[in-house]
């Protein structure tokens, strides 16, 4: 398996092999370097595809309008808000992306990272005119005693990174089709079942998650009526509200008719957890979380993280009362074995495959 930071050394072993440590412990280097964790299975990083993207665009537009050869670029209108938001959903695993990213997140995510560049953030802004532009600063460097211009290797850097999640996915995708088409149900179990562990791709486990629980409620019956007579049965339905990339507001998926909302999750922090549930308005979530611990551990270390950051007991259980449920692992675990026991592993598989192709834009 590939180290986390291989693929990133060795473009710069390909490009620079003359300063590999320098160009590597640049910040807008090492910046993308965490960005693009998610490479690896192992990494339980999500693809980070709206900050790494809004780089992207204003870099290319950096070279596409020749600033890389020239010292021209103080003098350039910057590029428009409109062609830098189109731009970014051109891209693969853009479609759904917001414009967080380009007008505040990565700037404030790098600055985060990098306190001590706080004047000198990637992105520049002109909010008047909704113009932007990708900091030099960051695109020169010293290399072999010479200056250097990296925005190509920039660009390098992320489509290289695009190409690596997109074999993750065709791997997955390609795997499960093949077994469907074979029909062999006791692979395709295994295979599912090897999906439930912390290692696994965010977007994938946000699929698969969501078809189980799908199988699992709508085998369970609620009675609604505006009067006793005119009660009737119906089935729990859960609808995924948009792509891993989307801005659902902190919900992932939602039931009816009921009215359930949830939250996928791949980290015990109750910072997160308390800033989706201030996005709902204190409204009950159920955190569906990619850990291997139970739903009473994850809970216990939420509640001892919320002691230590809130004195006032009444705000902290205000917070704690709004955990619906939380869905760990195990349970999923469960829930996929009594979907299997009751016959309904083709229709899981074909709601798999059904997700997987929306969320990766692929015809029907």
């Amino acid at each position: 398996m590939m180290n986390k930071a291989e693929f990133i050394e060795n473009l710069i072993v390909q490009e620079f092999p003359q300063c590999q440590e320098y160009i590597l412990n640049l910040p807008i280097i090492q910046y993308l370097y965490k960005k693009t964790r998610s490479v690896t299975r192992g990494s339980k990083a999500r693809g980070s595809f709206g900050n790494l993207y809004a780089i992207y665009v204003l870099v290319e537009d950096y070279i596409n309008n020749g600033f890389a050869d020239t010292e021209d670029y103080d003098n350039y209108d910057g590029m428009q808000f409109t062609e830098a938001f189109k731009r970014q959903r051109d891209l693969p695993f853009g479609e759904k992306l917001q414009n967080h990213a380009l007008n505040h997140r990565c700037n404030e995510e790098f600055k985060k990272y990098y306190p001590d560049l706080s004047s000198q953030l990637p992105i520049i802004r002109n909010s008047d005119t909704n113009r932007y532009w990708f900091n030099t600063y960051h695109l020169l460097a010293g290399c072999d005693g010479q200056q250097v211009n990296i925005a190509h290797f920039i660009i390098q850097i992320i489509d290289r990174y695009v190409e690596l999640k997109q074999a993750n996915f065709e791997a997955f995708f390609g795997t499960l089709e093949n077994l469907a088409a074979q029909q062999d149900w006791q692979k395709l179990e295994d295979f599912i079942r090897s999906q439930l562990n912390p290692d696994v791709d965010a977007r994938i486990f946000e699929i698969v998650s969501y078809c189980i629980l799908r199988q699992v409620y709508e085998q369970e019956k609620v009675f609604f009526g505006s009067s006793i007579d005119q009660v009737t049965e119906t089935h729990l339905r859960l609808f995924r509200t948009g792509r891993t990339n989307s801005n659902d507001g902190g919900i992932d998926f939602i039931m009816r008719p009921i009215g359930r909302i949830f939250q996928v999750t791949e980290v015990v922090d109750f910072k997160k957890y308390f800033l989706d549930i201030d996005k709902t308005n204190k409204y009950p979530i159920t955190f569906v979380v990619k850990v291997r611990h139970t739903p009473n551990e994850v809970f216990e270390q939420i509640v001892k993280q919320a002691k230590r950051q809130y004195l006032d007991t009444k705000v902290r259980e205000t917070y704690l009362n709004a955990f619906e449920e939380i869905i760990t692992l195990p349970t999923l675990t469960t829930y996929l074995h009594a979907v299997i026991q009751s016959k309904h592993t083709p229709q899981l598989i074909a709601d798999i495959i059904r997700q997987c192709k929306i969320e990766y834009n692929i015809p029907f």
